[in-house]
């Protein structure tokens, strides 16, 4: 199996790249310098360098893989910026890249925060989120609407709080909202159900949320 990146040098890009060769898949990644790779080391990991607006340089990355991956993450400073296009500007060229590719298979990362949730805690919602987050789910949201408008074969993952606890295989999924009680889940398990994506229908076209 070969996969493509986007992310691959953030902390759950990482971890795809670490599950992906230790199942025997291969990985591409778009990079933007050599000491961006995120397993320099291992052959089965190729790079393109390019930066991420390149039509062409996308198309590179995903030409000829079975699965294409994004883990792009933007963090808001508390102090600083907190707007981003990342999330709708990476959708629309990867949109344009897989379909001129004839590459159909994308698991992209959004957050469990992108819709209003009725659930989630009193200070999160009405402080936390709008002073803080917000920007940024409305752009995730941007990207949700060009993906989910796309002939493509989709899947765009809704992780709820992300950890760095290891591994454990054992989540639920909830086809739209947190599942109930849900908060935080790891970056590996992500990861893992990124890549189980790859031969596995049931969440085409769909908006799977990750939670413990």
């Amino acid at each position: 199996m070969k996969i493509a990146l986007l992310g691959s040098t953030g902390a759950t890009g990482r971890q795809v790249v670490a599950q992906a060769l230790a199942r025997g898949d291969r990985v591409r990644a778009l990079t933007r310098g050599p000491r961006d790779h995120a397993a320099a080391s291992d052959t089965r990991v190729e790079t393109v360098t390019c930066e991420l607006g390149s039509a062409d340089g996308s198309r590179r990355v995903v030409e000829g893989c079975d699965l294409v991956i994004s883990t792009l993450g933007f963090r808001p400073a508390w102090f600083g910026e907190k707007a981003t296009d990342l999330y709708s500007r990476s959708a629309s060229v990867l949109v344009e890249a897989m379909n001129e590719a004839g590459v159909s298979r994308l698991a992209f990362v959004t957050s469990a925060g992108v819709e209003d949730d009725p659930a989630e805690a009193w200070a999160y919602r009405h402080l936390l989120k709008p002073l803080y987050l917000q920007k940024s789910y409305d752009d995730m949201s941007e990207a949700e609407r060009i993906i989910g408008t796309s002939t493509l074969a989709w899947t765009l993952v809704r992780p709820t709080r992300l950890t760095d606890r290891p591994l454990t295989r054992t989540f639920r999924v909830s086809p739209r909202l947190r599942p109930p009680g849900g908060t935080r889940i790891s970056r590996a398990d992500v990861a893992f159900f990124l890549l189980e994506q790859a031969n596995d229908d049931a969440w085409v076209r769909r908006t799977p949320t990750l939670a413990y």
